[in-house]
């Protein structure tokens, strides 16, 4: 039992992701946030205001993954205090021994789960938006062009970094609730911080996560002063490695 390798352990990780029903509800969950809010823009511009460019249109379309990254993050960090609160986890470092393994597992399902639902909810924000503006006047926002692409799949990215991100919380504190508040609070508090201090912040914003999201990876166009889009996602990514890194160091010293 104690010969298990990584593709083992991975597939061990699957099994148990898929067979758990809050994972198909928070996949579920972030794809229909993301195109009801695409859908809910794309009407507003549609009734209230004929005039936009592509551009509002496809950037408030993603702002879904407001709501989306604590749904996928709170998936990551179930993928290891689901287990701390079922008492599973003893089961699994019994046939697992080697701590880190089995944590370098649960983040690269996590991983590649999230992902494949975080780039779904951002191409059903886009296209919730752009049906809902069919058949006017307001320029659609071809994925043709890179340069709505982008902000597309970025968001994507995103969404599964922060996910990741949960795995790393989960395996820190161990426990659902506590879990799920501190994602919250390192979502959402460093960018009220940042806005006390004005256009002085911005030179601290470029690295809060919710700034990043909304101005410069879920946009056409990043706001002056913050970082490419590409530059924060692999942000977001270094948090995400930091987190699960943190994780490892205390699972191995910790009773399970």
């Amino acid at each position: 039992m104690n010969g298990y390798g990584f593709r083992q352990v991975a597939r061990m990780e699957w099994v148990k992701l898929r067979s758990v029903r809050s994972t198909r509800w928070l996949a579920a969950g972030t794809v229909v946030a993301m195109a009801a809010t695409g859908a809910g823009v794309g009407l507003g511009y549609r009734w209230h205001t004929p005039v936009a460019t592509a551009a509002q249109i496809l950037n408030n379309s993603l702002s879904g993954a407001i709501l989306a990254q604590l749904l996928l993050g709170a998936l990551g960090a179930l993928t290891v205090t689901g287990e701390y609160g079922s008492g599973m986890i003893r089961s699994t470092f019994a046939a697992v021994p080697r701590r880190r393994t089995v944590l370098a597992a649960k983040a690269a399902v996590g991983g590649g789960v999230t992902l494949a639902v975080g780039l779904a909810g951002s191409l059903a924000g886009w296209l919730g938006g752009q049906l809902a503006i069919a058949g006017t006047a307001i320029p659609t926002a071809p994925l043709v062009d890179w340069t709505n692409l982008r902000p597309v799949l970025l968001t994507g990215v995103y969404l599964a970094a922060t996910a990741l991100i949960g795995v790393g919380v989960g395996a820190l504190v161990r426990h659902s609730g506590a879990a799920v508040g501190l994602l919250f609070a390192l979502l959402f508090v460093p960018s009220f911080a940042v806005g006390l201090f004005g256009e002085s912040g911005v030179a601290v914003g470029r690295f809060v996560p919710l700034l990043m999201l909304l101005n410069s990876i879920a946009v056409t166009s990043p706001m002056a002063g913050l970082f490419a889009g590409w530059v924060s996602a692999l942000v977001m990514c270094g948090y995400a490695a930091v987190a699960v890194l943190c994780g490892a160091v205390l699972l191995r010293h910790r009773d399970a």
